[in-house]
């Protein structure tokens, strides 16, 4: 294959864009540990994101992020394509194939946590060539410091937290296709949790970020001026909606603390790149 190369140490973020940030992460952190070159392959036209990293984030330093143009040789060859049965095994073909030839170990998360887990870390050192694919955080330390948005996009940030209080609680409300955000984080616990914190100090105003508008319109009409929010949409499938999404991402990184959805990265991500409390709001089990 003439696109042959062998980076010290590949990374595959597959998923969304808080599950691509903290993978991210682990891999920068883990590539420090071994001392390995980390390249990125950011894989911009996946059903769960679909714009390029450079449209979103300037570029991270010491790191090289490519997209290439064939993107079925970087998947899991286990992964359903969505193809028939026919292609599906042509495609897993030619990735297990690709795999093989440009590196010498090819991991999922479950594998590298295991080494982590059992102290082995130190054995993957011992390859050249090193993939890595997963949707996970595998080794985190927190160096989401180092993804700086585009100008364009850090001048939305700043121009969308300029009415921030002294005191503004950010909210994520995870909706879409998302169950058990939607199972596990209703929206009654959102507006009790806003309740709580109006009566403990009613200068308190909130910015919401969410993927339905629905949730956002029941709110204001709820609580007022108190919820600061975008009314555009943040679709995971074109540029403009993946913008609006890392707007949302890093409002919420400003405020005091975050109240967010079950099982979600976004929350999780969004309070690691301040560094402030994340409360998960989840549903005791019946």
């Amino acid at each position: 294959m003439a696109f042959r190369f062998n980076p010290k140490l590949t990374l595959v973020p597959h998923g969304g864009l808080g599950n691509r940030m903290r993978a991210i992460d682990s891999a920068i952190t883990l590539s420090h540990k071994l001392q390995k070159q980390l390249t990125v392959i950011w894989l911009e036209n996946t059903p769960q994101l679909r714009c390029p990293f450079d449209k979103l984030f300037q570029p991270i330093p010491q790191v090289n992020i490519t997209s290439p143009q064939l993107t079925s040789i970087y998947l899991n060859p286990q992964t359903n394509h969505g193809s028939s049965q026919l292609k599906q095994s042509f495609l897993s073909l030619t990735a297990k194939v690709f795999q093989q030839i440009n590196f010498q170990k090819v991991i999922d998360n479950d594998e590298v946590i295991q080494l982590i887990k059992n102290n082995r870390l130190e054995t993957l050192a011992n390859y050249q060539s090193l993939m890595i694919w997963t949707d996970r955080s595998f080794y985190p330390d927190n160096t989401y410091g180092l993804f700086k948005p585009i100008p364009v996009l850090e001048k939305a940030i700043r121009t969308r937290t300029a009415d921030f209080g002294n005191y503004t609680v950010g909210i994520h409300i995870r909706r879409g296709d998302h169950r058990k955000s939607i199972q596990h984080s209703p929206l009654d616990l959102f507006r009790d949790a806003i309740a709580q914190e109006i009566t403990q100090n009613p200068d308190t105003n909130f910015y919401l970020a969410s993927d339905s508008l629905q949730v956002k319109h029941q709110l204001i009409k709820e609580f007022g001026d108190r919820i600061i929010t975008q009314l555009a949409a943040t679709s995971r499938n074109n540029e403009q909606g993946m913008q609006a999404a890392v707007l949302d991402l890093y409002a919420l990184s400003r405020t005091r603390k975050i109240y967010g959805s079950y099982w979600s990265s976004y929350s999780r991500v969004a309070a690691n790149i301040s560094n402030i409390d994340l409360i998960i709001l989840n549903a005791p089990t019946p």
